[in-house]
């Protein structure tokens, strides 16, 4: 037992009344396509089938290799990892060596969904929430993210 009632010592249990204090920074990978595994056979054999029937409608496996292209990279947030972290300053998303930074200061509305927190830097729904918002996907962390989410903006930051 350790000798202050507040400190718990490398072999002792937290009090369960004790809060669990938030962490500074909170870091996570989602991978749509191997998160969402059976239904992404679906979207494959989608694109799959378009890049056939672009090829037999256009006539050439080149217009079929120019449709797999064009919606490879049209999907690449659905079959590339797109790492998160988020801290005391805001949130980043990086995809492709590309980073994103959202302070926290300049979300207004924060919205939760199946799939994942929308922040976005308008106070009501609008047009332009698809280009200027940002879409947090879980990974299996949704009550960690939505906690880490609720405090910053309780905080004010």
């Amino acid at each position: 037992m350790s000798k202050s009632g507040d400190q718990v010592s490398e072999g002792e249990a937290p009090q369960p009344d004790a809060p669990a204090a938030a962490p500074q920074t909170l870091r996570w990978r989602s991978c749509p396509v191997i998160d969402d595994f059976p239904w992404s056979l679906l979207l494959v054999a989608a694109v799959a089938g378009v890049c056939v029937l672009a090829g037999i409608a256009f006539g050439g496996v080149g217009f079929a290799l120019l449709s797999a292209a064009l919606l490879g990279v049209s999907l690449a947030r659905y079959f590339l990892p797109t790492q998160f972290e988020l801290d005391a300053q805001g949130a980043t998303v990086r995809l492709l060596g590309q980073a994103r930074r959202v302070p926290w200061t300049r979300v207004r509305r924060v919205q939760r969904g199946a799939r994942g927190v929308f922040l976005s830097p308008f106070e009501r729904a609008s047009r332009l929430d698809s280009f200027r918002g940002t879409f947090l996907r879980f990974a299996g962390n949704a009550d960690e993210v939505v906690r880490f989410v609720e405090s910053r903006m309780a905080a004010g930051s």
